[in-house]
């Protein structure tokens, strides 16, 4: 009775843990926006949310007046808040609780002399509780200590060599922050070699982290044929500018860049950029609520937090986005919006425990969000995977798949913890469920590792007894006289010897170009039947291909496959192929007709399926260490088939080498002319319809 009792109060406890997991999670209409992630092709789906707001607060309910225009915050390790209003210039501290410790405004010297803040724009704490505030305007990094007083100041960076500092250079630092060896790094205005690094005594010690930017072939093109006017006003090839930064647990600079493509990066202590994936922010701007918003995320600022997981703030989309070490996507709170949990204008971003604050310059005001039993529950999942325990893990992840069925995240959380616990089939189960193909990949290995080993013996005494019948049956003569029967009944089946012929003609075309293209030449035609069996045949394998490639290497979504669409996408580059040769070809004196080209063109493309089958199966067996050598036989394929095609045009219209590389070139050009008339042409057709329709409508609706 023992085993049935604790099934019963595990069902027990998982049902209750369900019920709560939920009653927390409910809450999702009280937030102003919604919540979504990214499958694996990019697609939005729906979300529970992630983040509510807790607080909203000015500076009139912190009883310190206004805010005016806040740049920046910070939450040291004691859950102190440090608010940079700005525009007052001044530091506002705050307890964990939010309620005011104090207010900076007045910075005192060591003779007893006052100083003031003049438009600081970032604030960091180090562990000692020494406070680094980027004065802008004053031109300087100021360090006070508990009482306000100035213990430390760097001043304008200083260098002997020529060329590190650009002339007539202005010291306007903007963001800071202090290693655990007490380097500073500051983010300057106007500086695109990257972070300035200063020692422990003020030194200027150079820059880290450089972005470097190199121009594109188009620019350096356009940059050869303009004038040397032109190329003064055209923009440098500038590297981007840092927005903001901060340190993780582990000492890195977690930085950001207000750009697309790299625009987070994590900095080691030798400037190197160790980040795994970076960050997009919104990949479909139509599936949101930010769909009139073009342009890329804009990130002005980054939260390390526990076990590689960061939050990034998006200024464009006033959105916040939380990532996990591997830069996969766990979640997104906030929007543009003047209600409690949006935002106009944010420029700061921090965290207390789970908490996540975030500071508005549009609104002057500071928001705290608080985590739901959603979010909870995935930051749980990761820390206990992170700590070793995954059983528990999984259970957890098991309750966010409960909560989100479309988070790929939490299958392919249950399927690491399963790998970790051996069950590798599994483990294979659910990493195909959350398209984590790195996992399925180590899954897989594993998996036949111990299928091998479990089931050698066995396949290796099938396989001898298979190749010593084999051996036996040929020395015998068996094999000659089945084959010799077999070929006796089949020689009076016409069809049967029709394929025998076609299959023969297509393999020795492949491996005799210029002789089985000439043959097929001389019989005028006769091939057409065939010709056409092969493209039916390239069109099966096609989809054959689409839809069973293995899972490590079949990047398409199976389910939403158009069976039109595959086999136009077979068929419609064949014709146009063909009907573009002819028409080039016909004015250049090209021997061949509109059946020969497309006869040749067909034969020539049928290594592609005796390639891409056998490979196909082997994709099921491999792993992605091993996909390389799928490539390199697939690419192998498609070169013999572009070979033969050459080829076989060459045969047919009689040129020569030269001829026919032109030819073949205009061949290109002229397929992606017919594709924008065809595009253009049928654009017009819908604008005529679309317009004719608004007439219809406006006169029925009027009559």
């Amino acid at each position: 009775m023992l085993p049935d009792n604790r099934a019963m109060r595990n069902a027990v406890l998982l049902a209750l843990e369900l019920f709560i997991v939920m009653l927390l999670a409910a809450p999702v209409c009280a937030a102003p926006y919604r919540s979504y992630t990214y499958d694996y092709w990019g697609e939005t789906v729906p979300s529970p949310q992630a983040y509510l707001p807790e607080r909203v607060l000015g500076g009139k309910d912190l009883g310190v007046g206004e805010f005016k225009g806040p740049q920046d915050l910070y939450v040291d390790r004691h859950g102190y808040v440090y608010l940079l209003d700005s525009g007052n210039n001044r530091v506002i501290q705050l307890d964990s609780g939010l309620q005011v410790v104090r207010v900076i405004t007045e910075l005192v010297r060591d003779d007893g002399t006052s100083d003031a803040l003049r438009n600081p724009q970032g604030v960091f704490v180090t562990e000692d509780g020494l406070i680094y505030i980027a004065d802008r305007d004053n031109g300087r990094v100021v360090a006070l200590d508990e009482t306000g007083r100035i213990v430390k100041e760097i001043g304008a960076p200083k260098t002997d060599v020529a060329g590190v500092l650009p002339e007539g250079f202005v010291y306007k630092p903007v963001k800071i922050c202090v290693d655990r060896a007490q380097r500073t790094y500051v983010i300057a205005q106007d500086v695109y070699d990257g972070l300035l690094e200063f020692d422990s005594a003020g030194n200027f010690k150079g820059y880290v982290g450089a972005t470097r930017v190199s121009p594109s072939l188009v620019d350096l093109f356009w940059s050869r044929l303009s004038t040397r006017e032109q190329r003064e006003r055209m923009a440098l090839f500038l590297p981007t500018e840092y927005s903001n930064l901060d340190l993780d647990a582990k000492g890195f600079i977690c930085a950001t860049v207000a750009s697309q493509g790299q625009a987070v990066r994590l900095l080691s202590p030798s400037g190197n950029d160790v980040l795994r994936k970076p960050p997009v922010g919104d990949i479909q701007t139509a599936a949101s609520s930010s769909a009139t918003i073009a342009g890329p995320s804009v990130f002005v600022d980054v939260a390390s937090r526990q076990y590689g997981i960061y939050s990034v703030l998006d200024r464009r989309r006033s959105r916040v986005f939380t990532y996990d070490s591997m830069g996969r996507l766990l979640y997104v709170f906030g929007g543009p919006g003047d209600m409690d949990g949006t935002f106009k204008d944010p420029v700061a971003i921090d965290t207390i425990g789970y908490k996540i604050l975030v500071l508005d310059r549009g609104t002057n005001r500071l928001t705290v969000m608080r985590p739901t039993g959603y979010a909870q529950l995935i930051h749980s999942a990761i820390a206990l995977y992170n700590n070793g325990h995954y059983s528990e893990s999984a259970r957890l992840w098991e309750n966010v798949v409960a909560l989100n069925a479309n988070y790929d995240l939490a299958y392919s959380g249950i399927g690491k913890a399963l790998l970790r616990q051996g069950d590798y089939r599994q483990a294979m189960r659910y990493f195909r469920l959350g398209n984590d193909r790195e996992g399925y990949s180590d899954a897989f290995a594993a998996f036949r590792r111990e299928s091998v080993g479990k089931y050698f013996g066995p396949i290796a005494t099938t396989l001898l007894v298979a190749i010593l019948a084999a051996y036996f049956m040929v020395v015998l003569g068996i094999t000659g006289r089945a084959a010799e029967w077999l070929r006796r009944r089949l020689s009076g089946l016409q069809s049967v010897r029709r394929l025998g012929r076609w299959v023969a003609d297509s393999v020795y075309v492949a491996f005799h170009p210029f002789d089985g293209f000439y043959r097929l030449k001389q019989r005028h035609g006769a091939d057409l039947p065939a010709a056409v069996a092969i493209t039916l045949l390239l069109t099966a394998t096609y989809l054959f291909v689409c839809q069973y490639t293995g899972f490590l290497l079949n990047t398409r979504d199976v389910t939403r496959l158009n069976i039109l669409v595959q086999v136009a996408s077979v068929v419609v580059p064949l014709l146009l192929w063909c009907v573009a040769n002819w028409c080039l070809t016909t004015l250049m004196d090209g021997k061949g007709t509109l059946r020969d080209i497309f006869i040749v063109t067909a034969h020539a493309l049928a290594p592609l399926v005796l390639v891409t089958i056998p490979l196909t199966v082997v994709s099921n067996l491999i792993t992605l260490e091993e996909a390389g050598f799928y490539r390199l036989f697939l690419v192998a394929g498609i070169v013999w088939s572009a070979v033969l095609v050459f080829v076989g045009t060459m045969i047919v219209h009689e040129f020569d080498f030269a001829k026919t590389v032109g030819t073949s070139a205009l061949t290109v050009v002229c397929m992606g002319t017919i594709i924008f008339i065809g595009m253009l042409f049928f654009s017009v057709i819908d604008l005529m319809v679309a317009f004719v329709s608004s007439i219809y409508t406006e006169i029925v609706l009027k009559g």
